[in-house]
C-alpha cells in the first residue's frame, strides 16, 4: 500500500513503464492509503526504479522521500520472498569488500534491475570514468572473491551472488 503522495512521487520522479504507471494511477483508495495489486516481480521492478530515481535525484528532500519509499518496497518484498534465486555468497562479518568494490556490486544490481541485463564493461567505464584495464581487474576481483559469477569471453554474463540486503547503497 502506498499513500497518494508516494504514488505521485513515483510517477513524477521515476521512469516506470506505462502498464505499471496505469496500475498506480487507478489504485483503489482505502482510508489514507492506495491499494495497488502487484506481483513480487512488480514490487521488485518498482523498487529498482525508485532506487534509481533516488540515486539520480539532486534534491535532498525528494531523495529522502524516494529512499523511504524504496525501503518500504524492499521490506514488502523481503516479507514475501522465502528464498533467493541461485547460489548466494556468504559474507563474513566485518568489512567484506572495499567501498569501490561495493559500488561496482551496487551498479551491477541496479543496472540489471533497470535494463534487464547485466552491465557491459563499457557501462562500468562510463559510470566510474575508469579505463578498460581497471574495470577488467575489478570484475576479476569480484569474481575471485565469490561476489559474482561470469563467463569469461561472454558479453553481459555477470550474475550477482549477493542479495540486495548484502549490498551497499549506490553513491
Amino acid at each position: 500500500m502506498l499513500t497518494p503522495g508516494e504514488r505521485d512521487l513515483i510517477i513524477e520522479r521515476t521512469f516506470i513503464d506505462a502498464e505499471l504507471e496505469g496500475r498506480l494511477r487507478t489504485a483503489q483508495a482505502l482510508e489514507s492509503r492506495l491499494v495497488v495489486h502487484l506481483t513480487l516481480n512488480d514490487v521488485d521492478d518498482l523498487a529498482g526504479h525508485v532506487a534509481a530515481g533516488a540515486n539520480h535525484c539532486e534534491e535532498p528532500r525528494v531523495r529522502r522521500a524516494l529512499e523511504a519509499v524504496y525501503d518500504r518496497l524492499a521490506h514488502i518484498e523481503a516479507r514475501f520472498t522465502d528464498e533467493e534465486e541461485g547460489p548466494v555468497a556468504v559474507i563474513e562479518a566485518g568489512k567484506p569488500f572495499t567501498a569501490k568494490l561495493g559500488q561496482y556490486l551496487a551498479v551491477i544490481y541496479y543496472y540489471t534491475k533497470i535494463h534487464g541485463t547485466p552491465p557491459a564493461k563499457a557501462d562500468f567505464q562510463r559510470f566510474f570514468r575508469a579505463t578498460p584495464p581497471v574495470v577488467h581487474q575489478m570484475i576479476k576481483t569480484l569474481q575471485s572473491r565469490g561476489f559474482i559469477d561470469r563467463e569469461p569471453g561472454s558479453a553481459r554474463s555477470i550474475k550477482l551472488r549477493l542479495t540486495r540486503g548484502q549490498l551497499p547503497d549506490l553513491e
